[in-house]
């Protein structure tokens, strides 16, 4: 009998600790988000002045954004998967599916920093983060609906994912000018020149990583000149 109760006991504790982690995960993960993208300025306040905000839910989402391109090369129905098995690559559809967006959260701040804006580095990070939310959510239903979709029904499938883009843009735009307390006018000027600023970073990172390969190459060469003198 004190057997049959101490089992009883450790499955509703078992069962609480499942219902407070299922509610943790609403609140941040899905309510939280939902209430952002229909509120975006009263939501990115809140972020900011009230810190409830989540770096790891931000980081969650990039996540998803950066691993549902491998799910869809996997589970796309056949009719609108159009990526190539043979040029398709895990490590590089990752990369080109982040870098763009974390090279915006660091020209972002390098710009607003000297337009006296109020945003932070990591409150920049979690505005991208958070405005994935609509995109990944609408890609996760695209890549249900894409193996039921007919050729007719392709207005459906693309117009999903351009709503979920565009959703998440205007998401980014409103966070930006929330956290850094901007006028339009000057928003719209800081997300102008931030992308300048990628420009600039993508065409130094690649400058120094041709440098690199330049020097990586000098190197071996005189490692096998040195050897091949011994």
């Amino acid at each position: 009998m004190r057997s049959i109760s101490i089992n009883r006991q450790t499955l509703r504790d078992s069962g609480n600790v499942i219902k407070r982690g299922l509610s943790y995960f609403y609140a941040h993960f899905i309510k939280f988000p939902l209430y952002i993208l229909t509120h975006p300025i009263d939501g990115f306040y809140e972020m900011k002045h009230e810190s409830r905000g989540l770096l790891r839910v931000a980081t969650f989402y990039l996540f998803l954004h950066s691993i549902l391109g491998i799910l869809e090369f996997n589970y796309t129905g056949f009719l609108f998967n159009t990526l190539n098995p043979n040029t398709f690559r895990m490590f590089r559809s990752i990369v080109v599916a982040l870098m763009p967006y974390l090279i915006f959260v660091v020209a972002n701040w390098s710009i607003t920093s000297l337009m006296d804006g109020k945003g932070k580095f990591k409150e920049i990070y979690m505005v991208v983060g958070y405005a994935f939310f609509p995109s990944v959510i609408l890609r996760i239903a695209n890549l249900f609906f894409s193996n039921y979709f007919t050729l007719d029904e392709a207005f459906f499938y693309y117009g999903i994912e351009t709503v979920g883009f565009i959703l998440t843009i205007i998401m980014i735009f409103m966070g930006i000018r929330s956290i850094h307390e901007y006028s339009v006018l000057r928003a719209v000027s800081t997300v102008f020149l931030s992308i300048l600023s990628m420009l600039v970073i993508v065409f130094i990172g690649l400058l120094a990583l041709g440098l690199a390969q330049q020097i990586a190459v000098f190197v071996e060469t005189i490692i096998k000149e040195i050897t091949l003198r011994l």
